[in-house]
């Protein structure tokens, strides 16, 4: 039998840690946890979703794919959020796919309870429109950079979001993975590591990345990291769950 986790210091996702007790305590039972497994798929485009995953440990992309299967990764959840947003704004169904690319665990919750809790218009509902903002912006800024930001500039902004949320500054990918994410070719993903490890920024060897100079790797990277990045800490300043002098 799994059992909840009972201690809201301890629940690894950001969105539930903001919450006030009270609103904590009405999901509490409710909050399964599960694995995160690498390339894991958590739901196919244009599927019903049954359940909410706030993410604790690791990292989960959302991928736009076109009819011929050409991929490209246009979000990442870790533990600052949760799978299934669209679903509470009403939503019938994910426009992406959703698959695990850095292997983790996550607290699983019915989608029913999830839409329950939120239409309250209480303290989830006003976090998770915080929450969507940044995630439009993740969105936007996503698309910016696959249009005009180089493969060496992507490669080093994706890789720092992963690197944010591992334990570890070695990372299980594979160049497959990594061009099917940036939707660029293989044999380009190849040629960036090539040169950020001959700079010294990684090491790259059997399907694992090493982050050896993260200095570096923010140099490095567009501009895109750091835009959002900035929106996620914002979402997460103290004074942003204050209304009238009180906890939201």
């Amino acid at each position: 039998m799994i059992v909840p986790p009972t201690d809201q210091r301890l629940i690894g996702n950001r969105l539930l840690a903001a919450l006030p007790e009270e609103s904590y305590q009405r999901l509490l039972p409710h909050l399964q946890p599960v694995p995160l497994r690498l390339s894991e798929i958590l739901c196919e485009a244009g599927e019903p979703l049954p359940w909410g995953w706030f993410v604790t440990r690791g990292v989960a992309s959302m991928l736009s794919t076109t009819p011929g299967g050409n991929t490209v990764e246009v979000g990442m959840v870790g533990n600052e959020g949760l799978i299934g947003l669209p679903i509470l704004l009403k939503g019938n169904h994910l426009p992406y796919r959703v698959m695990v690319q850095l292997a983790g665990e996550a607290l699983r919750v019915p989608m029913d309870v999830l839409q329950r809790e939120f239409s309250r218009c209480g303290s989830l509902h006003d976090l998770l429109l915080r929450y969507t903002c940044a995630q439009v912006v993740q969105f936007t800024q996503s698309g910016v950079c696959n249009r005009f930001h180089t493969i060496e500039e992507r490669l080093c902004r994706w890789l720092l979001i992963l690197h944010d949320q591992a334990e570890h500054d070695t990372i299980s990918l594979t160049q497959e993975l990594t061009a099917s994410m940036l939707g660029v070719r293989r044999t380009g993903v190849s040629l960036v590591a090539g040169r950020l490890q001959s700079a010294g920024l990684i090491r790259y060897r059997r399907g694992r990345i090493t982050i050896l100079n993260r200095e570096g790797l923010e140099a490095s990277a567009c501009e895109c990291y750091s835009v959002i990045r900035n929106e996620f800490d914002q979402l997460f300043r103290p004074e942003k769950f204050q209304v009238d002098g009180h906890n939201v």
